[in-house]
């Protein structure tokens, strides 16, 4: 699609990011530029420089905006921060189509322009930069977590929906009316998982659902947010989050 038809507001998570959330936001001014964009970014307490960088790129661009926010527990609470993110674009812009994109460069900000178009080309709610469709490419992940999201992904589809093939990447775009659904649910986690709550709640509520292949990269520079015992909370918050499912406790 044309970037300058872009109309889309990014709810992007930080924590202590300085070494590229600058390079992410040059990446975002170039690739829409002329199209009508807001970047959310969400701080979960860095202590690196990132909210002092943010505070002085959001003074001369009044399309980025910073949500200082502080997780509660130890471990990634990057589901608390994305419903914050989602909830002030909701209630601050009015754009067609939202997207939450990491800070740390596993997320290609070209594809949000392709899922957009696949959007609006097939009247999709939602699109799913999917690893696990034909075409996707996985760089750098180690084997260990490949086997454990191929295994979580596998139960997920069984308990809730087979068709869809990636229920924990973050990397989605959708439009205005899915995100204001997901609002009127009160959230079970604040980890990761709460973004399996998300496509429980619009399966549950016949949501048209696509994927797309994604380009997937480990992060490259900084250390990941994510720590061995989230692994274990994050596959018994899914068992949970898939048998609520079953029981139509989304559908409401």
């Amino acid at each position: 699609m044309n970037p300058a038809d872009i109309d889309i507001g990014l709810c992007v998570p930080v924590i202590n990011e300085r070494a590229v959330i600058g390079s992410l936001l040059d990446n975002i001014r170039a690739l829409f530029d002329g199209g009508r964009y807001t970047i959310c970014i969400i701080d979960d307490g860095s202590t690196d420089g990132t909210v002092e960088f943010v505070e002085d790129r959001a003074r001369s661009d009044h399309r980025i905006a910073l949500l200082k926010h502080r997780k509660t527990a130890p471990g990634c609470r990057r589901g608390a921060a994305s419903r914050a993110g989602l909830q002030w674009l909701l209630a601050n812009t009015s754009h067609a189509f939202y997207s939450d994109v990491d800070a740390d460069g596993s997320h290609e900000p070209e594809e949000v322009l392709r899922a957009v178009d696949v959007a609006l080309k097939t009247q999709a709610d939602v699109v799913i930069a999917s690893r696990y469709v034909c075409g996707a490419v996985v760089v750098g992940r180690p084997i260990a977590r490949r086997a454990g999201s191929r295994m979580y992904n596998l139960t997920l589809r069984g308990l809730m929906d087979w068709r869809i093939r990636d229920y924990s990447h973050t990397f989605r775009v959708y439009r205005r009316e899915a995100a204001a659904l997901v609002q009127r649910f009160d959230p079970i986690y604040d980890t990761p998982v709460y973004h399996v709550e998300m496509l429980a709640i619009w399966l549950s509520h016949g949501l048209h659902i696509v994927e797309i292949p994604t380009t997937y990269r480990e992060r490259r520079t900084g250390t990941s947010k994510v720590v061995p015992s989230d692994f274990l909370r994050g596959v018994a918050g899914a068992l949970r989050v898939g048998f609520a499912y079953r029981a139509g406790k989304f559908r409401s």
